[in-house]
């Protein structure tokens, strides 16, 4: 999917001082949630003080234009400075309410893709409305591959609980009970948002950095209806790229690839497994097995492995040839190489053992004189989060990578390691 080259900081921030202040009532007391937000560099911010209304927000984000705009899921007495979960030093925070968000998303950014997402929703949302008494609060269109489903628990006997730790916990436990049993209904929930109560969602009525459409707030009526009745009436900015009808495919077919001689030198892009900033760290990069069968054979083997390993989640793309994978962690070394023997990645393994890292193809071939052979195109995020904290963090470096090839994820609290800048080469191979 191709970036809004011309969203640059200046566009942006002539955007926003334009647009009316974006509508905060559907959260209650706006003041009790965390508001975030990405710059045009990738550099995140946190809101240093409550946000009670869009013009308070306008406001704290007039010298940080945002990219992309967020808001946690959770209300918290006093959002500001929240301490993370794991932090046993600093009081808990107190967790007034956790609104219960679902979010599916077909990538890539296309009609067809979009299509398959709504019925999806559809289906999702007359799942939840029959076997649970919430609240809806709203329909959204996430401004790229798919829809959240925003709602608010009821029951409020879990927010009652004394101890705030324990309180957190409870309706932590409560979400992924809530979350497999969608999952287990069939439904393509994220794994990451339902679950987690540090987690953070695109603010309606921003704008989504990397496609220039709206987040829109939907009627009943539209997800209702087919896409193409209604798409044309989604806002955007008039930079905005074209939502194509399907998803854009290899243009070469996979034989005139495949009758290139292995000898024949090409250019390829490469990423380090490395962790940029640590000693000994190693994310996950590779690509998978052929002999794993077709593309979704071999996501559904993956995915399988991820769950049991609790890994998870594990991001995917493909050459419309084979299927890559990263699990964006910063693994101890060995840790790694046992993980890459555990995909059957000898290999990979073997590099890391012997010289610290791996590099892997993150991009299209290119072979002498000819046109590049089609960009690696994003498949999904899947792949449920450890029961409990994952043991090893994120890889900052290689989340930052995951966001430039399409994938992107907001790792919300959670920790994570290095610098942020991956490691990245143009080498020339035969």
């Amino acid at each position: 999917m191709a970036k809004v080259d011309s969203f640059d900081a200046e566009v942006l921030h002539e955007h926003y001082q334009q647009a009316a202040p974006l509508d905060l009532g559907w959260l209650g007391k706006a003041s009790r949630h965390q508001f975030r937000w990405r710059c045009t560099k990738n550099r995140w911010h946190t809101s240093s003080r409550q946000i009670r209304s869009g013009e308070v927000l306008a406001k704290q984000t007039l010298l940080s234009t945002p990219r992309d705009m967020y808001v946690s899921t959770s209300a918290w007495l006093n959002p500001v400075n929240l301490p993370k979960i794991k932090d046993t030093q600093t009081p808990h925070p107190v967790l007034i309410d956790h609104l219960i968000v679902f979010d599916i998303d077909i990538p890539p950014f296309s009609k067809s893709n979009m299509e398959r997402a709504r019925r999806s929703t559809v289906s999702l949302l007359d799942w939840v409305e029959q076997e649970h008494d919430f609240q809806r609060i709203h329909i959204v269109f996430s401004g790229s591959k798919g829809f959240h489903l925003v709602y608010r628990e009821k029951d409020r006997s879990r927010f009652s609980i004394p101890d705030p730790r324990e309180r957190e916990m409870a309706v932590r436990s409560a979400r992924k009970a809530l979350l497999q049993s969608a999952l287990d209904a069939g439904h393509p929930v994220d794994a990451g948002i339902t679950a987690d109560t540090r987690r953070i969602i695109r603010l309606p009525g921003s704008i989504h950095g990397s496609t220039g459409w709206e987040c829109t707030i939907l009627t009943e009526d539209q997800l209702r209806s087919p896409l193409k009745k209604w798409v044309k009436e989604l806002p955007r900015h008039q930079n905005a790229i074209r939502m194509p009808r399907r998803a854009k495919s290899s243009k070469k077919k996979v034989k005139q690839v495949n009758t290139k001689p292995d000898t024949m030198a090409f250019t390829s892009l490469e990423l380090s497994t490395h962790v940029p900033g640590t000693k000994d760290r190693n994310a996950l990069v590779a690509w998978l097995p052929r002999s794993w069968g077709s593309m979704k054979d071999t996501v559904d083997k993956a995915t399988e492995i991820v769950e049991q390993k609790q890994i998870g989640p594990a991001w995917f793309w493909t050459d419309h040839q084979r299927v890559l994978m990263m699990l964006p962690r910063a693994f101890p070394r060995q840790k790694a190489a046992k993980l890459a023997r555990a995909f059957g990645l000898e290999n990979t393994a073997l590099s890391i053992e012997s010289n610290d890292h791996d590099w892997v193809r993150i991009g299209p071939r290119q072979w002498e004189s000819e046109d590049w052979d089609g960009a690696i195109e994003p498949l999904a995020i899947l792949g449920r989060p450890p029961e409990h904290h994952a043991s090893s963090p994120w890889s900052l470096a290689h989340l930052e990578m995951a966001s430039r090839l399409n994938l992107p994820y907001d790792a919300g609290q959670d920790v994570c390691s290095g610098s942020i800048d991956p490691s990245i080469r143009v080498v020339n191979r035969k």
